[in-house]
């Protein structure tokens, strides 16, 4: 089986643009309507799966996927793109909609697809992509399969999507939670073997430990939260809090070190407050500054202030820096990320999954040389 790499030649296009014509795409249509064997296989596979013509749109769809995304008919998928079809956040951003993006050059279902529809021969790999279905943004992750079918001597793509969500979620468990959980441990572990020697400081020795049990505690909750917010069963502690005040209880929780590298900006008397969950926003903040932070080198200082945008209050976090386009593109997906050596992911994920679907607001970033790049999280407004 070929692996989904990028083809070659395509240029600023990247994917082919144009679609079939309205007689084009009923014709083919009819022709996976007629075939015994289409019917099969859509029938067969126990994932999501289409037929899709040369210009990537759909033509046939099997029952998993019109059951999974709550459509009534196969009509209602035919002649879009799979991006369009599931809501994919970016399907509509490129001229020729799903495929012409520029977040579109790293999409596992788009390479697979070129791949096989170039070469006639399977291929294969894994779909990163972020969806805003019924008002909610989540992030997904398929394992993506694409092989050549010929119906009626017309040569189409036979598209498979298996949701490998929760395993995935899982591993990213694994890797960073269970990781932490066990430094923490072995952190404990190791002032209690002080504590119990020779001419130990009580004291102090007390103090670390009470900071790595607060630490430890924090984190399951951190994961506890993501694990309810991806359920929808997390309910907000919304109540009315000082907008200064929710940058006071950001600098303690980030620690002495970390706030010692924020410059906090004034905020006006006539700030006010706002109605919100302050210990999720809290959680929000902490991501988004301790992330500014690391893409910086030692010493590198990030911004924070707090501003009303149509009434509606926001906190920006700022570092110089300017992210790259493939950083950019996929920055909220669950299990990307640019630390590929302790394989972290969740950071920026928590910060959109809790900002957006728990808290109602609008969590996104602007990058550029000449504003570094800026997350914001811009939460409802009083009226």
């Amino acid at each position: 089986m070929t692996k989904a790499g990028g083809p070659s030649g395509q240029g600023g296009s990247f994917a082919p643009q144009g679609r079939a014509t309205p007689g084009e795409l009923n014709d083919q249509v009819d022709l996976c309507l007629d075939d015994a064997t289409v019917h099969a296989v859509l029938e067969a596979v126990d994932s999501y799966a289409v037929i899709l013509n040369g210009q990537r749109q759909i033509l046939a769809a099997n029952p998993v996927l019109l059951d999974a995304l709550a459509l009534d008919g196969p009509t209602r998928c035919r002649g879009l793109r799979l991006g369009e079809t599931m809501e994919c956040i970016h399907a509509g951003e490129g001229p020729d909609g799903c495929g012409s993006s520029r977040a579109c050059r790293r999409c596992g279902a788009l390479l697979s697809i070129l791949a096989t529809q170039a070469t006639g021969q399977p291929s294969g790999g894994e779909c990163l992509i972020s969806l805003h279905r019924d008002g909610r943004w989540e992030a997904r992750e398929f394992a993506v399969r694409t092989s050549s079918i010929v119906v009626a001597g017309h040569p189409l793509t036979l598209l498979t999507l298996r949701d490998i969500s929760a395993l995935k979620r899982r591993e990213t468990l694994e890797r960073i939670f269970i990781h932490d959980l066990m430094n923490s441990l072995q952190g404990l572990k190791g002032w209690a073997e002080i504590l119990q020697g020779a001419g130990a400081d009580a004291t102090s020795v007390a103090g670390h430990v009470l900071d790595m049990a607060g630490h430890l505690t924090a984190e399951v909750d951190a994961q506890r939260r993501l694990l309810q917010a991806e359920c929808g069963e997390l309910v907000p502690d919304l109540r009315r809090v000082p907008c200064a005040g929710v940058l006071d209880a950001l600098e303690v929780a980030l620690g002495a070190d970390v706030a010692s590298r924020l410059i906090r900006m004034p905020i006006s008397p006539e700030a006010g407050s706002l109605r919100t969950d302050p210990s999720i926003l809290c959680r929000i903040l902490s991501n988004m500054v301790v992330n500014a932070l690391e893409a910086m080198p030692p010493g590198g200082l990030a911004r924070i202030w707090f501003e009303r945008r149509a009434g509606r209050p926001r906190f920006v976090v700022e570092n110089p820096g300017c992210m790259a386009p493939e950083v950019a593109d996929r920055v909220f997906q669950r299990s990307f990320s640019t630390k590929a050596n302790r394989g972290r992911g969740l950071g920026t994920y928590g910060m959109k999954l809790l900002g957006e679907t728990v808290l109602g607001g609008v969590v996104g970033f602007t990058s550029n040389w000449t504003e570094g790049t800026r997350f914001f999280i811009e939460l409802p407004g009083d009226d």
